[in-house]
């Protein structure tokens, strides 16, 4: 019989993290899975570490060449069978009950429902740990367009007939590619939320991982923002997702000249909304000052996330 969830992990070049990764899916509660590793090109013993785990339940897949995480993943989808997809990045962990509450998810739910996502802890490059457990939205597809608030990747349990209908992870799109793949399948099926935390993800300073690497994922967004524009557009959120463009340049890249056009280009796009007056006023700030506000920011986003804890509890 095929297993019940089918776990895919793409890698290249991170021998250790990815037996780590591994070595978190064989401690799950749930045991009715298997396991493909794609080895993305690595030009290092990667693929011979994963050989190294003796366990019947997983699959070695080498690229001949480094194609991109979204190419690797899709790999790992058309060479399994189960019926629930799972994926984790090589640098990441899940927690033991990972698999087994997101099925037992699926299995309360009807077919309309696609995907799982669940609470997850982030640790920064300096170990710092912050808890964000996500409220369910009326319109997550809506909010898909702006922002990831399904989560990383490593996250989500997915419907494989979900996945095929849509045509699984767009290989042009740089970085993003989470975010639309979510928002293509929230837009026809259903997701519903595990409040616990399940997943840890790892933000260190390794620049070849997509969500640190600046100039890709500005060029993802770009890229996102265009392929959506007419959803964007219909939704009224272009603004929203140019500003959050704009945030980025001037946080990640400090790009003060671009994150000042994103931010006109916002006010462009809807010149009632008083935030992005705000933030063009900011970017005329030393950047010092801008310091003290991501500060302030990131305070209230902590404190925004102990009362989701609190709720979810």
């Amino acid at each position: 019989m095929s297993p019940k969830v089918a776990v895919v992990i793409p890698v290249f070049n991170r021998p250790d993290a990815v037996c780590r990764a591994i070595s978190s899916v064989l401690a799950q509660t749930c045991r009715d899975y298997e396991v493909v590793v794609v080895d993305d090109g690595s030009t290092d013993h990667t693929a011979e570490a994963v050989v190294a785990i003796r366990d019947d339940r997983i699959r070695l897949i080498r690229h001949g060449r480094n194609r991109g995480g979204g190419a690797a993943r899709n790999t790992g989808i058309q060479s399994t069978m189960a019926p629930l997809v799972a994926f984790l990045d090589s640098d990441d962990e899940w927690m033991p009950a990972k698999l087994e509450r997101q099925l037992e998810a699926f299995e309360r739910s009807s077919e309309d429902v696609a995907l799982v996502y669940a609470g997850v802890e982030r640790i920064d490059a300096d170990g710092h740990a912050a808890i964000d457990i996500p409220r369910p939205h009326p319109d997550l597809a809506s909010r898909l367009l702006v922002q990831n608030v399904v989560g990383e990747t490593s996250v989500p349990m997915v419907r494989r007939s979900a996945l095929e209908q849509v045509g699984g992870f767009d290989e042009e799109l740089p970085a993003s590619q989470d975010m639309d793949l979510w928002l293509r399948i929230c837009e026809p099926f259903r997701a519903i939320v595990v409040p616990e935390v399940l997943v840890r993800v790892r933000k260190g300073n390794d620049s070849s991982r997509i969500s640190i690497n600046i100039k890709a994922g500005l060029a993802g967004r770009e890229l996102f923002r265009r392929k959506h524009r007419e959803k964007l557009v219909a939704h009224g959120v272009l603004h929203q997702h140019l500003r959050e463009t704009g945030w980025l340049c001037l946080r990640g890249g400090r790009d003060v000249r671009q994150a000042r056009r994103y931010f006109l280009s916002s006010l462009k796009a809807n010149p009632t909304a008083p935030l992005s007056y705000l933030l063009v006023v900011v970017a005329y700030l030393p950047m010092s000052c801008l310091d003290f506000f991501a500060r302030c920011k990131q305070s209230f986003t902590s404190s925004r996330r102990v009362r989701q804890r609190a709720w979810a509890s």
